[in-house]
């Protein structure tokens, strides 16, 4: 038995939802990069790795064929894989002997200041629970060792770790690895002496403090903020101050002045060719304003313009539409405040669909029931704090009421989707499309997925959205006809239209909602079809 495997035990976390060998190629990577396995340590032997994994042995050939491929491993004929004595990519390098330079310290430590701010915002809009119990683990273990005196280098690089794995880009989280390594081993003792002059661990520990919360609360531009000032502070401990282009303003007024503007959705909007029927519905809307009595969270990504009730409600007479369903944005938070005063308004004609998390009470449930909801909406495409295990727990609390949930993810980037989705004891409803780039066409394995639930009647889709995927840039984006005709084949009784009223933060000129209304009449021209996607199936879901 080697060192490795005498020295180092092997416990390898429990796979999840992906290909097998790229998972088992995964976490390899990370034992390598960060120090675990040594350059010339051999690997775990074969039949190890597929008793911990738990995998048959083509699962880990393949597995080490990938990180022989990345230059990680190199394997020797009857005796095993060993990792390589320099684990890096040979298309790109840093030459950790020349750190001791400062123009070549300045070099690299620019390539991480613009690395580590960009990580810190994904990770602050894309982490999970879990992510986010070993961001706060990771900082536990550095703020210890600073507190008792040590520089904790070995610690710093655990924390930037997570937080590039908490980005959800493998890309991202690898290159950062790779940077970690090779400046640790440049300036590993350099970097020690600077974090314990003066008040250095306090300094650090209020920095990555603020690095943490940002993450937490997920505000991507107060992550930026933070990071940026880290590294600038961690420039100053090295020596660097005062370096051309490392501005002490840059990061100031992100957050409070950056946020981007949304445009106002058209004033004048058209009937639609067709006539709809009695009891029309618009099952995805957002009422927003006037922001003195509803105020927008700090930490969303577009301020919209107002948007208010009467606004909505004309544009609902001009389509000859009858109800809606007013969907909670992103900009209110779990503030449903807006959204629920607006149900109250006209009973009759609203229901509403919120955004609350695991510590909503019964009581508050049933008050907002009262107030017209009928489902949660849940993030799981920019998740900040949702993951796959919070969809059964919200399923669950929510059952009693008969509510759905609403799910906000790419079909196209979700594995398992029937697994997760298709076993929930509630409905489910997939907004936009499946929010799936149309570059990846009808085939796709998750846009499938969605219509096999659709088909067994366990989930319904939205025909909203359209501008969010489509390549084009006018009405009637031709390309999403084959995507919206495919669901309407797969079970035209799980089928809802909505127009995305008042369309905030799209990238596209902004369309007019009779347009929009069109675009159904071409894609399900059989007027039965569609007036059971307008009236009837709105009617079943939402009780109308």
């Amino acid at each position: 038995m080697s060192r490795t495997e005498q020295e180092r035990p092997f416990a390898p976390r429990p796979l999840g939802r992906r290909r097998l060998p790229d998972e088992i190629a995964e976490q390899l990577s990370e034992m390598i990069v960060s120090g675990r396995f040594s350059a010339g340590d051999q690997l775990p032997t074969e039949a190890t790795l597929t008793a911990e994994f738990g995998v048959g042995r083509s699962a880990v050939r393949e597995a080490i064929a990938k990180l022989r491929e990345a230059g990680l491993v190199e394997t020797r004929h009857g005796v095993g894989a060993f990792v390589s004595s320099d684990p890096t990519p040979a298309s790109f390098r840093i030459d950790a002997g020349r750190l001791q330079s400062i123009e070549a310290l300045r070099q690299v430590l620019e390539l991480r200041m613009e690395i580590e701010v960009a990580g810190a915002a994904m990770a602050a809009r894309r982490r999970t629970l879990a992510q986010m119990a070993l961001i706060d683990e990771a900082f536990a273990a550095m703020r210890a060792r600073l507190e008792a005196g040590d520089a904790a280098v070995a610690e710093q690089r655990e924390f930037q770790r997570v937080v590039a794995a908490a980005t959800g880009n493998p890309y991202f989280r690898d290159f950062m690895q790779f940077l970690s390594l090779r400046i640790g081993t440049g300036i590993a003792d350099e970097l020690a002496r600077s974090v314990l002059r003066g008040t250095g661990p306090a300094d650090l520990i209020r920095e990555h403090t603020n690095i943490v919360e940002a993450i937490r609360i997920g505000d991507p531009d107060k992550a930026r903020r933070a990071a940026w000032n880290h590294l600038l502070r961690s420039a100053d401990r090295l020596g660097l101050r005062g370096l051309q282009g490392w501005e002490e303003s840059r990061m100031t007024s992100i957050g409070e002045t950056m946020i981007p503007v949304c445009a106002a959705a058209d004033p004048a909007p058209r009937a639609p060719r067709f006539t709809p029927p009695p009891g029309a519905c618009d099952c995805h809307a957002h009422i927003i304003g006037p922001a003195a009595t509803y105020p927008f969270t700090p930490h969303r990504t577009y301020t919209p313009p107002p948007a208010i009730l009467s606004a909505y409600m004309a544009m609902l007479n001009a389509l000859g539409l009858e109800r809606g369903v007013i969907v909670q944005p992103s900009v209110y938070g779990r503030d449903n405040r807006c959204t629920l005063d607006a149900t109250r308004m006209m009973p009759d004609r609203l229901r509403a669909v919120v955004v609350v998390d695991h510590t909503v009470t019964e009581r508050e449930l049933e008050e907002m029931h009262e107030a017209g909801a009928r489902g949660v909406r849940l993030n799981l495409l920019f998740r900040s704090g949702i993951e796959v295990s919070d969809v059964r727990t919200m399923a669950e609390k929510v059952a009693p009421l008969g509510w759905h949930l609403q799910m906000l993810v790419d079909v196209s980037e979700f594995a398992d989707i029937r697994e997760t989705f298709g076993k929930l004891p509630i409905e489910t409803v997939f907004d936009h499309l499946g929010h799936m780039p149309t570059s990846a066409g009808i085939n796709h394995k998750g846009f499938q997925d969605m219509l096999s639930l659709m088909a067994d009647g366990r989930a319904w889709v939205k025909l909203s959205g359209s501008y969010r995927i489509t390549s084009e840039a006018e009405t009637p984006y031709s390309d999403i006809a084959p995507f919206a005709r495919e669901i309407i084949r797969a079970n035209p009784e799980r089928v809802l239209w909505a127009s995305d009223w008042p369309h905030p933060y799209i990238n596209v000129p902004m369309p007019n909602d009779g347009a929009l209304l069109d675009m159904l009449g071409d894609w399900a021209p059989d007027a039965a079809t569609r007036d059971r996607i307008l009236a009837d199936n709105p009617a079943r879901l939402y009780g109308f």
